[in-house]
C-alpha cells in the first residue's frame, strides 16, 4: 500500500511543478515576444500560442519527471537486499574465513578482511537503536 501512496503523493507533486512550470514559460515567451517583436502603439499579440507553448514545456516537464520516478520504483524492485545492506552477513559465511585463512597459510584476502571488518562493526553496535 506504501507504493500507492507514494505515487499519488509524487503524481500530485509533479502536477503542482508542472502547473507553475507551465505558468512561468507562458510569461518567459510572452514578455520575451514583447520586448523583442512588439512596438508601442501596435495592438497586443494572442496570448493563446504562448499559453500552448506553456503548456507544451509542462508536459515535457511533467513527462520527465515521471519516467524518472518509474525507473526509481523499478530499481527499488530489482535491486536485491543483500547489495543494500552489506553489514547483513550470514553467520554462515563468517565461519568460513576462519577455516580459508587456515588454508592460505594464514594470510587473509580482501573478501575475507572485508568480512572481518564489518563482523567487527557489528559487534561494536549496540543492540538496539534505542540504547545510548
Amino acid at each position: 500500500m506504501k507504493g500507492v501512496d507514494e505515487k499519488e503523493q509524487r503524481l500530485v507533486e509533479y502536477s503542482i511543478e508542472a502547473v507553475i512550470i507551465a505558468w512561468l514559460a507562458y510569461l518567459f515567451f510572452y514578455q520575451n515576444y514583447l520586448l523583442h517583436g512588439w512596438h508601442r502603439g501596435l495592438p497586443l499579440p494572442s496570448k493563446l500560442p504562448f499559453l500552448v507553448a506553456g503548456i507544451i514545456v509542462a508536459a515535457l516537464f511533467f513527462w520527465y519527471e515521471w519516467t524518472r520516478f518509474e525507473r526509481e520504483l523499478e530499481g527499488r524492485k530489482k535491486v536485491p537486499l543483500k547489495s543494500v545492506l552489506p553489514v547483513a552477513l550470514k553467520e554462515e559465511n563468517l565461519s568460513d574465513s576462519d577455516s580459508n585463512e587456515t588454508e592460505n597459510g594464514g594470510e587473509t584476502t580482501g573478501d575475507e578482511a572485508q568480512k572481518e571488518e564489518w563482523e567487527e562493526v557489528r559487534a561494536s553496535a549496540p543492540e538496539s537503536p534505542q540504547e545510548p
